[in-house]
């Protein structure tokens, strides 16, 4: 695990607490253990534990918010669990390119992983860019915190209730292409769309053209009423993470002009590039 990786992630605005678990070995926290006690700091890790335990096969992680704050709770191999806990500060597409480095950093040492985070990290700190607060969190925010991830819950219950359908998702994202259009043209939509793909076959369900529009490859045998599978669901909410990624560095405010613009409220939460326009 190479120190910089911790550092990028410690050392990114936004990011007001980081804790990480395995069931084994004590939990390490960094912003966090300011505003915890210890009674708190048990409580808190094996609420995320439990909660972690009752979450279906296919989901790797959730987030609940609490005190204006934002908790991600990510599901890694072997029982390691790491949370992450942001505020208003913190730039989505970054964060997501580099807590993905950090997670696969923490997968290709899992047993080891709690005490040589804590060994590379050292003596490096979070959460003290709140002012008038030196731990980062609100008032009372510890105590909120450990409520909210004891009741916290994945968003498989949702998912199952409402799922979202092939319909729905291609037409979000048919959306997403013909409110870049204007700004960069058909065809280099098309092409950022085919470079930001990532290599899985479960997105061979679909295909796009030449125009940037997506449809259901004519040779798979799914309906377009039917449910997006766990893994397919994962893959497309990675491809679009990418493409929103390479448009922000072609077009100055590109998430404002069009994510925030240009997409309805149902079509951010599909996507899930909301919290990107709040």
């Amino acid at each position: 695990m190479k120190r910089q990786i911790i550092l990028n992630l410690l050392n990114l605005p936004g990011i007001v607490g980081l804790g990480l678990m395995d069931g084994h070995s004590r939990p390490y926290f960094s912003g966090i253990d300011r505003a915890l006690n210890f009674q708190q700091k048990e409580a808190l890790a094996q609420g995320i534990q439990q909660v972690i335990s009752t979450a279906p096969p296919g989901f790797e992680s959730f987030d609940f918010r609490f005190a204006q704050r934002e908790a991600w709770i990510y599901k890694l191999k072997d029982g390691v669990i790491l949370l992450v806990v942001t505020d208003s500060q913190l730039d989505t597409l970054v964060y997501n390119d580099t807590v993905a480095q950090l997670k696969n950093a923490l997968e290709s040492d899992p047993h080891s992983a709690v005490s040589t985070f804590r060994l590379l990290a050292g003596s490096t700190t979070l959460g003290r860019n709140t002012e008038g607060n030196t731990s980062g969190f609100p008032e009372d925010g510890g105590t909120t915190l450990v409520a909210s991830a004891n009741s916290a819950r994945p968003p498989s219950a949702k998912r199952a209730a409402d799922p979202t359908t092939w319909n729905d998702y291609l037409a979000a994202l048919n959306a997403l292409t013909d409110a870049t259009a204007p700004y960069l043209g058909k065809i280099v939509v098309a092409n950022t769309w085919r470079a930001t793909r990532p290599q899985t076959d479960s997105l061979n369900l679909i295909q796009l053209d030449r125009d940037g529009h997506f449809s259901l490859n004519p040779e798979g045998s799914v309906s377009a009423n039917a449910p997006i599978e766990t893994t397919t669901y994962t893959a497309m909410h990675e491809w679009v993470a990418k493409f929103v990624q390479r448009c922000s560095t072609i077009i100055r405010d590109y998430v404002a002009m069009v994510i925030q613009e240009q997409l309805s409220d149902h079509q951010k939460a599909i996507l899930q590039v909301d919290r990107l326009a709040s």
